[in-house]
C-alpha cells in the first residue's frame, strides 16, 4: 500500500501552513511584549521626571 503523491503534497502543505501560523503568532506575541515593555518603561520614567522637577 503506497501513499499517493497527492496525499503527501497535502500533508506537506498542511505542515507548511501550521509552521507559518506558529511563526506569525510568535511575531505577534513578540511585538505585543515589546510594546508592553516600552509602555511600562515610559510609565516608570514619567514619575521620575515629575519628582526631578519638584526638587
Amino acid at each position: 500500500m503506497l501513499i499517493s503523491a497527492l496525499t503527501i503534497r497535502r500533508v506537506l502543505m498542511l505542515g507548511l501552513v501550521l509552521v507559518a501560523l506558529v511563526a506569525l503568532a510568535d511575531g505577534v506575541a513578540r511585538h505585543e511584549l515589546r510594546t508592553a515593555t516600552r509602555a511600562m518603561t515610559l510609565a516608570d520614567a514619567a514619575p521620575q521626571a515629575d519628582r526631578a522637577s519638584d526638587e
